[in-house]
């Protein structure tokens, strides 16, 4: 057994006895990650190499694919793998959240729309669908931007809440880089959103804006009626 074949099975053993990566560095990290990805060869220089291109640990995982491949012996197949963690794990924690399937505070509104964006750098328009009960019926993408825009169309927003039977909705977007602060834009947009559901007897319950300093939410600064029975 090589040195460096001795050195990926001490980092799969670590692991594999405490169950988690508390204790591990950011290049440990990658570096058993990176074991599955270039098999018989030492992948600690690459870990240190990725960490020094991006400057941490998060901004590795939220590269993209083009820029992944930028660095040396990252191949398309390794950068596929890094960049799935992210989707993966929003996708483990809206499935964790959403077995409740009832938001019944606003904290839990606010938490799970807040989970919707982990890692996400361009700015993305979700619409809940929520029951008379405020139980989630679907979270679906309704808009993808750039960083500075993002179209949402009432039309489009009114059409999947009547076809899903919705008796209620929450709003969220992300402000990549941002503060949480509601523009003048993101207030007309919801008043308008809020008056079109309401003329077919929808509720919107609340509009989440998710930012760097936390999440926004027009409920609970008096911008909509709160949601029923929700506490803080």
């Amino acid at each position: 057994m090589s040195e460096h074949e001795g050195h990926r099975d001490r980092l799969r053993e670590r692991f594999l006895r405490d169950g988690n990566m508390t204790g591990f560095a950011p290049h440990e990290a990658l570096e058993l990650l990176l074991t599955y990805a270039i098999p018989r060869k030492d992948v600690n220089p690459i870990a240190h190499r990725l960490l020094d291109h991006f400057g941490s640990l998060h901004a590795v995982l939220e590269a993209r694919q083009e820029e992944l491949t930028e660095v040396k012996e990252i191949g398309p197949s390794t950068a596929m793998l890094i960049r799935m963690l992210l989707p993966l794990f929003r996708l483990y924690e809206n499935d964790r959240l959403a077995e409740r399937k009832t938001l019944s505070s606003d904290r839990e509104a606010r938490d799970f729309c807040a989970s919707l964006f982990k890692g996400v750098t361009d700015e993305r328009f979700y619409l809940v669908s929520l029951d008379a009960r405020l139980k989630i019926i679907a979270t679906q993408v309704i808009s993808e931007g750039t960083v500075d825009e993002v179209a949402v169309y009432p039309r489009q927003v009114l059409g999947l809440l009547l076809r899903q039977n919705a008796q209620g909705a929450i709003l969220t977007h992300n402000h990549p880089g941002q503060n949480a602060e509601p523009s003048r834009e993101d207030i007309e947009m919801t008043q308008l959103l809020s008056d079109v559901m309401g003329k077919v007897g929808i509720r919107l319950y609340d509009h989440v804006i998710c930012g760097t300093d936390g999440t926004y939410s027009f409920a609970r600064h008096g911008l909509l009626n709160p949601t029923k029975g929700a506490s803080s």
